[in-house]
């Protein structure tokens, strides 16, 4: 099937085939990018493959990064006057044992692209794409399962999920992303491991969760993580969630997601079970302070109209002036209009008469 790929990089990427070709090597371009294009949303994302070594595609290109040479990934680095373009390019490879449920113990490089596509994620992820001739390449009927909005593993699913667990927490997020039903199989066998299989890095559930929640219906993947229980084994207290609940968190902002999504649960445990920067966690505590407020979650002590230094000119000193700034902060944030000096003034001279400012 011949198909003409809409990607910003194109031109440049049958430029680099060429390179391949002249040189008489393969270069397909694999993935989700595929799949996007398919589904007719434009990806920048740029995964490729090849029948030629690491040391070959070094050999190819001047600038060059040994990413995962180990694994046969090489990363070229692509620039010109205007923008300079990351691009990943792995040999076809066959992988053996994951004992880490993350990278294989060792790899087998292949000189053929059917079987580098075995070892692939989703079927609809083990597309590939010819730049130079525009011919799709489908091993595995992911394009079959594209029209039927399947979501299938590659191969057997208990053996794919094992390789790396996150493909547990992938499966959910594309649930959400493409709107996109499980295979049978697939959600059999994702739903007996789902609460007994070692957990990927914080990290990279944080990752996947974060994309899901992004995704135009969370609620579809937020649904596959509770029925087959794997959300409750990072988020205690997920399926206890009403699916109201649950609905509402389409209808929000993406940023306001998470927080709505923690605010009945245990957050301290969740938070732990997740690996965000201090920043995003103090963001996502203040928004469920806030009711989801983000006015009233980004405003802070020092943006009180009454600085520290004018309470103490007011006779205040020390610990006192910490605690009539929580008494202001508090106030505020009920109404934002309070947050002038001469209400600010009022309202301390207010607590002082009736002797509540320092308790």
């Amino acid at each position: 099937m011949k198909f003409k790929l809409e990607h910003p990089y194109i031109n440049r990427l049958k430029d680099i085939a060429s390179i391949f070709r002249k040189n008489h090597y393969e270069l397909f371009l694999v993935g989700g990018t595929i799949r996007d294009a398919l589904l007719g949303e434009i990806s920048t994302d740029i995964d490729l493959a090849t029948n030629a070594t690491p040391d070959k595609i070094e050999e190819l290109f001047d600038n060059t990064i040994a990413t995962g040479k180990e694994y046969g990934t090489i990363t070229v680095i692509d620039s010109n006057k205007e923008t300079t373009t990351y691009m990943q390019i792995t040999t076809y490879r066959a992988d053996g044992k994951y004992a880490d449920i993350r990278h294989p113990d060792a790899v087998t490089f292949k000189s053929s692209l059917k079987e580098d596509i075995k070892r692939r994620d989703f079927t609809i992820n083990a597309l590939a794409y010819d730049p130079l001739t525009e011919e799709l390449v489908d091993y595995e009927n992911g394009y079959q399962d594209l029209e039927k909005k399947w979501i299938r593993v590659v191969g057997d699913p208990s053996r794919r999920f094992k390789e790396d667990s996150l493909r547990l927490f992938r499966c959910c997020r594309l649930i959400a992303k493409l709107e996109f039903k499980c295979e049978q199989k697939t959600w059999d066998s994702l739903c007996q491991l789902a609460k007994t299989i070692a957990l990927p890095s914080k990290e990279r559930i944080t990752e996947e969760l974060i994309k899901l929640l992004e995704s135009k219906k969370p609620s579809l993947g937020l649904n596959a993580l509770i029925k087959s229980g794997l959300g409750e084994r990072i988020l205690p207290g997920l399926n206890q969630i009403s699916q109201k609940d649950i609905e509402v968190i389409n209808k929000l902002e993406v940023d306001l997601r998470l927080a709505y999504l923690l605010k009945e649960l245990d957050i301290e445990i969740c938070l732990s079970n997740l690996r965000l920067s201090k920043q995003q966690e103090q963001w996502i505590k203040d928004l469920i302070r806030c009711d989801g407020d983000r006015k009233k979650a980004c405003f802070q002590k020092k943006d009180l109209s009454l600085s520290g230094n004018e309470i103490k000119e007011m006779g205040f000193k020390g610990k006192q002036i910490g605690m009539i700034q929580q008494h202001c902060y508090d106030y505020v944030i009920d109404n934002f209009s309070n947050n002038t000096k001469t209400k600010l003034i009022k309202f301390i001279n207010t607590l002082k008469k009736q002797k509540r400012l320092f308790k």
